[in-house]
């Protein structure tokens, strides 16, 4: 049993893969033309090139010049906060760097010279350089402009503006006018040793087109990227596709160095305004120091003093180590309260006071801090909308570090308060005990004391200001180039190798794939396995090869075509099921089919033929009085003899009368259907049928009737009491599958009785069993190289 069903297994898979096998020469020629197909594509297809790069993004507080937290480094007010890698990578792939790019190499306009086939780019080794000028700037308007030029001479050059137009003749440096844009064409060294073989003049024709700047801008920053090398690095990798390779290493070195540029602006920015700070404070500062001398100067004139007795040397000492602590106090006020008053003034500026000896390390970190976020801010502005994610969250926080500095400094100057009190308070015991020191040593003191707070103030300023001017005249770039664009000569698109091996996969896929979709959608019998499988109750007689076009498809005498073949085939297994039964007279075979078309009134005609031609006298019937084909074999002038129908109605007609002999058969009589009746199952209910079967089954050793399809009216099952078989035909690629399960229940029904099927029209490949080689055992069919060779004569 294990075997049996192993064997079936087996022969399942065989039948399931017999319709990928077949198609192996459909392989064979799918997969030669997607590889001619792909050489085709390679050969023409435009090829495009990577130019990669790699900068360091360096630490802002590392660079040369002054930074975003440079300014108040020294105290240490804006910490050590980092601008991150993505913001940077933000501003590399921003538009506005591209669009500066664009520029600085006039990508706005192309160049391509036509081949054989395809145009292909020019970028350097061109004859000529065109340029718009400023005032009718590309951006202004929307549609590109396309003319072409060619050489003439080192002056002149030849300029039109369609295909078919004519060439007009320029001189270098005119300006020319083309749709509203001004252009001026300038002469370059043109190397025509890089030329393919050909007509040099024609090889110098240009094609030059002229796109809107927006277009480009678009054009190159869907093919940019950039992205980080790591998660926590700062190496920053950038990359754009084109197809001239020069082109590609040239934008993406001028991307970095207008980064540098951007990046030395934005430190520039913090330095100028430091400067400006600086230089405003000095004014206010020398204007109180000059107030302050002045003052002394008064002073020591109107009380004659030139001197102070060191009579209270001891106890002064003392007060003079206050008074230096004091000094201090009052001098990091003095600072608190100018960062303050400068904070509220000048909200529009970085905080960019830089080393004013301020000696609160968290209000120094906060001010840092607030100072970075802000140029990041302005920045990042310049690209972004400040309805913008990132906008708001910057807004947010530089408003959260503004309150948390003056809540600092505040907190701050409040301190600074309690601890002059507490100094002006000792100050005061000490100087009860010197009460007989003179009052103008007091106020002298006090005078002198002042000018020393305005003079260190000054001093401090100084020295920022040189240290400001520094920072703008030394700047270093913030993007180090680990490796400058470079784009190797092998292209990144297409890939041969893929290609191929594609071209190869979709040359095998293709016919496979169209194989499996005719074995889903495809409803059609082909062969006898698809009657074994849905039909195993019903034998099947034989199978009737396909014809060629040009072939007969009626039996001759003596005829040894593939046709009479199958047909005798076909007979041979008939007479074993007509001898099975069991009486001795006449036998009538009725055959029908489905549906129209299915060949079963040839089926018929060369069945009766071949038995007729084995020396048995048959008479073959006629019994589609629906749709008589019978005659179609005959003079068409048999169609209008009388027949069947004539026989039923008229009761005094005889066999002998209707039936037609066959010339080139003498075994062969026929009975035609005769007239369309306008009411055909009627009359085959009338006793005259089974008079008509009896009277020919006395006449004849065999009876053969042509009946009409099963499916489309009642005539067969009303006469097919009277056959001892039924001869079921089907056709091969015509048949659906889903008829043969009402032919399947038709003989559950009984309404057709001992039934053998016959497939028609049938594929030699499709023959059961293998049958590959068909007919051709007495005669050699010829291959197709063979009628091939015999069409061309050779």
């Amino acid at each position: 049993m294990n075997n049996q069903d192993n064997k079936t297994s087996e022969q399942s898979l065989r039948d399931q893969l017999k319709p990928f096998i077949k198609a192996w020469p459909w392989i064979i020629l799918s997969v030669l033309f997607c590889i001619v197909a792909s050489q085709l594509y390679l050969r023409y297809a435009t090829k495009k090139y990577q130019a990669t790069a790699s900068i360091i993004i360096k630490d802002t507080q590392m660079g040369g010049g002054l930074s975003e937290t440079g300014v108040l480094g020294d105290m240490g007010l804006f910490g050590s906060n980092f601008n991150s890698i993505e913001n940077e990578i933000e501003i590399l792939k921003s538009k506005r760097l591209l669009s500066n790019v664009i520029d600085h190499y006039n990508l706005t306009t192309t160049y391509s010279r036509k081949g054989n086939v395809k145009e292909s780019d020019v970028y350097t080794n061109r004859f000529l350089n065109v340029n718009v000028l400023k005032n009718d700037s590309i951006a202004e308007f929307n549609n590109s402009i396309t003319f072409y030029v060619k050489e003439v001479s080192d002056s002149l050059f030849g300029l039109r503006l369609q295909t078919d137009s004519k060439w007009l003749t320029k001189e270098y440096g005119e300006i020319i006018k083309i749709e509203d844009q001004s252009l001026i064409f300038s002469p370059l060294p043109y190397n025509t040793a890089d030329s393919n073989n050909g007509d040099d003049q024609e090889l110098s024709d240009l094609k030059i087109s002229i796109r809107p700047n927006e277009l480009v801008v678009q054009d190159y920053h869907s093919r940019l990227n950039v992205n980080t090398s790591g998660k926590r690095g700062s190496v920053v990798n950038l990359s754009i596709t084109d197809v001239v390779g020069e082109r590609a290493e040239d934008v993406l070195n001028q991307l970095i160095e207008e980064y540098n540029k951007d990046a030395i602006n934005d430190k520039n920015i913090v330095a100028l305004n430091t400067a400006e700070f600086i230089e405003e404070r000095l004014n206010d500062i020398t204007k109180d120091l000059d107030s302050v001398e002045t003052g002394i100067e008064s002073f020591k004139t109107n009380k004659g003093l030139t001197d102070i007795g060191v009579e209270t040397s001891l106890d002064l000492q003392k007060v003079n180590e206050i008074e230096s602590e004091l000094l201090k106090v009052e001098t990091q006020l003095s600072i608190g309260r100018s960062l303050k008053e400068f904070m509220i003034t000048d909200i529009e500026k970085s905080v960019t006071t830089s080393g004013l000896g301020l000696n609160e390390p968290q209000l120094i970190a906060l001010i840092n801090n607030y100072n970075e976020v802000l140029t990041t801010y302005q920045r990042i502005g310049q690209t972004s909308t400040q309805e913008s994610p990132v906008m708001v969250r910057l807004s947010n926080e530089l408003s959260s570090l503004k309150r948390g500095i003056f809540s600092s400094l505040d907190s701050y100057i409040n301190g600074l308060k309690v601890e002059q009190n507490n100094l002006l308070r000792k100050s005061n015991q000490i100087n009860a005990n010197i009460s007989q020191v003179p009052n103008n040593e007091k106020t002298s003191r006090s005078v002198e004391r002042n000018r020393e707070v305005v003079e260190a103030i000054y001093l401090l300023l100084r020295e920022k200001q040189e240290t400001t001017a520094i920072s703008l005249a030394v700047t270093a770039p913030k993007a180090k180039i680990v490796d400058s664009g470079y784009a190797p000569d092998i292209p990144v698109s297409p890939k041969p190798k893929i290609i191929l091996l594609a071209a190869l996969v979709l040359g095998v896929l293709i016919p496979l794939g169209l194989v499996y979709l005719k074995q889903i959608f495809y409803n059609k019998i082909e062969s006898r396995k698809d009657l074994e499988r849905n039909l195993p109750q019903v034998s099947i007689l034989g199978e009737v090869p396909k014809l060629e076009s040009d072939a007969k498809d009626r039996i001759i005498p003596n005829d040894r075509s593939v046709l009479a073949e199958s047909f005798r085939i076909i007979r041979t297994n008939l007479q074993y099921k007509l001898g099975a039964l069991n009486h001795d007279d006449t036998k009538v075979v009725l055959v029908t089919s489905t549906v129209k078309g299915e060949g079963k009134t040839t089926t018929a005609f060369n069945l009766a033929s071949t038995f007729a031609f084995s020396g048995k006298k048959v008479l073959l019937i006629g019994g589609d009085i629906r749709n008589p084909q019978l005659h179609r074999f005959f003079d068409a002038s048999l169609k209008r003899k009388k027949g069947v129908t004539e026989y039923l109605v008229n009761s005094d007609l005889k066999l002998e009368d209707l039936v037609v002999p066959v010339d080139d058969n003498s075994n062969l009589h026929m009975l035609l259907s005769g007239s369309i009746p306008p009411n055909p199952a009627e009359l085959w209910m009338q006793s005259r049928t089974k008079d008509m079967i009896e009277e020919a089954k006395g006449m004849y050793d065999l009876v053969i009737i042509d009946s009409a399809p099963t499916i489309v009216v009642t005539d067969t099952f009303l006469i097919n009491k009277f056959a001892d078989v039924t001869v079921y035909v089907t056709r091969a690629n015509h048949t659906d599958r889903g008829l043969l399960e009402f032919i399947s229940d038709t003989i559950k029904d009984g309404k057709l009785t001992n039934v053998a099927a016959v497939i028609n029209s049938v594929k030699l490949t499709n023959f059961g069993y293998g049958n590959k080689y068909g007919y051709s055992y007495s005669a050699d069919k010829k291959t197709f190289m063979e009628k091939l060779k015999a069409k061309l004569n050779f």
